[in-house]
């Protein structure tokens, strides 16, 4: 029975048929150039296999390279977040103080008829009694301040020192409803009593007779007679009046003029000549005329 396939040369006459037609090849290559052109399209039948080949190195290579890239530009942009985030911190103190800075310079530079000895102190507490309005400053008897002695803003009369302690001190509000102040009105001389309501925005001319020449916008100022205030700071401008013929006094309210909301800074005042313990008392509505 015949084998299906045949045994076919021997290993040796096969090695050595390959090395004859490898030897022919080489030796044709190197002495003909038309091996080259038939290398160019053997290249040219190869290059797609080879595209194909490198196909999944070049993808694997532009994913890694767009993954770091990204990476990279995460990185950037969270420190450029952290980078604007503190430099918009620094941008708001900056604001602040620059604020600060402006409202201290028109504190020291508030006009006052005579040269008086003056000081900036800072609120460190606000009353928490909606039925008393007092704030608390950072200076005390340490600092020479004094019960009754006037307190201003940049902008108005704030009101007076009603306790004394070694490093801070008590104010009492213009606004609170024990509080009174002789004022007068800038536009005639006109002298009243303005009080506080218990409303930081509203203050009431008291016991001022119907068909007293008063308009509303006249500005109310201090009028020195209660002599706790120096003459002349503004106190309030006039918002409203309710004439009321079957009263003789005038209905009247005033809003102050310093930013009793908002305070942040205030001045003290002291006189020419302050005595070691004045025993000047805290204006009342009580007082009718304003004296000490």
């Amino acid at each position: 029975m015949n084998p299906i396939f045949g045994s076919g040369p021997s290993l040796p006459l096969r090695f050595s048929l390959a090395f004859v037609i490898s030897f022919i090849t080489i030796t044709y290559d190197v002495y003909t150039d038309s091996s080259q052109q038939i290398r160019s399209y053997l290249n040219t039948l190869v290059s797609p296999v080879i595209y194909l080949a490198n196909l999944p190195q070049q993808a694997l290579d532009t994913t890694a390279k767009y993954a770091a890239s990204k990476q990279s530009l995460l990185d950037e942009n969270k420190t450029l977040r952290e980078l604007q985030l503190m430099q918009n911190e620094k941008l708001q103190r900056y604001n602040m103080l620059m604020s600060e800075n402006a409202k201290l310079r028109a504190l020291l530079q508030t006009n006052l008829r005579i040269e008086v000895k003056k000081s900036v102190a800072e609120i460190m507490a606000v009353a928490s009694n909606p039925f008393s309005q007092n704030v608390m400053i950072d200076k005390g008897s340490s600092h020479n301040v004094y019960e009754s002695q006037p307190v201003l803003d940049d902008l108005g009369v704030v009101g007076q020192v009603v306790n004394v302690a070694n490093t801070t001190s008590r104010v009492i509000l213009i606004t609170d409803q024990t509080h009174s102040i002789p004022i007068r009105i800038a536009r005639n001389d006109v002298r009243a009593i303005l009080s506080g309501t218990g409303d930081i925005n509203k203050m009431a001319l008291i016991n001022l007779p119907q068909g007293t020449d008063v308009k509303v916008g006249d500005t109310l100022i201090t009028s020195g007679l209660g002599e706790i205030f120096p003459d002349g700071h503004p106190v309030a401008k006039v918002t409203n009046i309710y004439p009321d013929e079957s009263q003789p006094f005038m209905n009247i309210l005033a809003q102050p003029i310093a930013r009793l909301d908002r305070l942040k800074h205030v001045l003290l005042l002291w006189p020419n000549e302050q005595d070691d313990s004045p025993q000047v008392k805290v204006e009342t509505k009580g007082d009718s005329n304003g004296e000490k």
